[in-house]
């Protein structure tokens, strides 16, 4: 019956996951408070015309498109920096730096399968109007605290430099479409198609083995020592050197841990123009969290303006995390004087138990089966 369907991609979320999904965002709310953000919301949907001059055109496909009543075409947000770019060019400019997070559902028309919703939930945060590495390690150490506050055990972040590939590719005289098939193959690791397409180029050897050492270019420090190539390139040298930066920011940190550097990291859309990074874990084969440097994206809203941030998927951590507080002490109250089983309801919410009054007038065995056949619930019962 499809009355008792939901779309394609959508999902209805039970108590137990909603419980984990606020807890993520409660802990979430609390670290990015206490680092000095301050949470923002923005339309659930924006113009066409915005969100495409910020995450570019390749995003359309993956839209949710429809028509105002005045003819205007509009949009559900796809992902929120580009509305939070647009939103502090417009109301924010007088101060900076601005520490802003949010947390807010998300649209896109993908084929939806495990860990992957048409609409699904993040938390994020965007430092603005702070250029430098000390702003980008700032940023990668919350999404490194955050994921230790929810107690997830075992993850990565891989960090990387978007200008080192884009100064590579920039290097010779290649079409915009190999540049970006080149880049997108790098970014999805298919080193066949990748060696195929490089092999089938007639530029030199040495710019071509580099290219291929990309995406299994992954590890600590010794990393940046094995790309071949980069010395020829002021540009991807200078690239080489801020990620550096940023990696030795982050041993001030304490971070290192958890950090890994990866050159195959490139992230897709179009507003990245620095550093770059992706949150894993083992037990998810999908990434969890995802930012970088965005210095242009605000020039398209005509305040041009530093920024950096990220983004953590909720629905992916909650699939890997249990995420719950230890909770109160539950206790069902039930009895025949309604006004005596009211007072005790309302006396024990006070002393901070979750309280279930017995509406039902249930008899104390009935009530006792159902206070043990849930964890960590009493009952009490009051005789006349």
């Amino acid at each position: 019956m499809k009355n008792r369907e939901v779309p394609k991609g959508l999902r209805d979320m039970l108590p137990d996951e909603v419980k984990v999904k606020r807890n993520i965002e409660r802990k979430a709310s609390r670290l990015f408070s206490s680092y000095g953000y301050r949470e923002v919301i923005t339309p659930t949907f924006e113009f066409l015309e915005v969100i495409e001059s910020g995450a570019g055109k390749k995003i359309r496909g993956e839209l949710f498109l429809f028509m105002d009543r005045e003819g205007g075409i509009l949009s559900l947000r796809p992902e929120v920096t580009v509305s939070i770019a647009r939103l502090a060019s417009t109301h924010l400019r007088e101060e900076m730096p601005q520490r802003l997070f949010y947390i807010s559902n998300v649209f896109r028309h993908v084929q939806p399968h495990l860990a992957q919703y048409r609409e699904y939930w993040q938390a994020g945060l965007e430092l603005l109007g702070a250029p430098g590495p000390w702003a980008d390690a700032e940023i990668i150490n919350i999404a490194v605290r955050l994921l230790r506050d929810l107690g997830l055990g075992r993850f990565k972040i891989s960090i990387n430099q978007i200008g080192i590939c884009n100064a590579l590719l920039e290097d010779k005289a290649l079409l915009a479409a190999e540049r970006e098939q080149i880049r997108s193959l790098v970014e999805s690791k298919d080193l066949v198609e990748l060696n195929r397409v490089l092999e089938n180029m007639d530029i030199e050897d040495g710019w071509k083995e580099t290219i291929a050492s990309l995406p299994i270019l992954h590890g600590g420090l010794e990393v940046i020592k094995r790309i071949p190539y980069i010395e020829k390139n002021r540009a991807a040298s200078i690239a080489v050197e801020e990620l550096l930066q940023v990696y030795e920011a982050l041993g001030q940190y304490g971070v290192l841990d958890e950090i890994m550097i990866d050159l195959g990291v490139l992230r897709r859309l179009d507003y990245y123009t620095g550093l770059v990074f992706e949150g894993y874990s083992p037990d998810l084969g999908y990434g969890l969290l995802g930012g970088g440097r965005y210095d242009r994206l605000m020039e398209q809203f005509g305040f041009s303006c530093p920024a950096t941030g990220f983004a953590v998927g909720i629905d992916r951590l909650a699939l890997v995390l249990k995420c719950r507080e230890t909770e109160p002490r539950h206790c069902l109250v039930g009895g025949k004087d309604m006004a005596r089983v009211l007072k005790r309801c309302q006396e024990l919410r006070q002393s901070g138990l979750v309280v279930e009054m017995d509406v039902l007038g249930r008899g104390s065995k009935e009530l006792l089966k159902v206070a043990e056949s849930r964890d960590n619930w009493s009952l009490e019962y009051l005789d006349d």
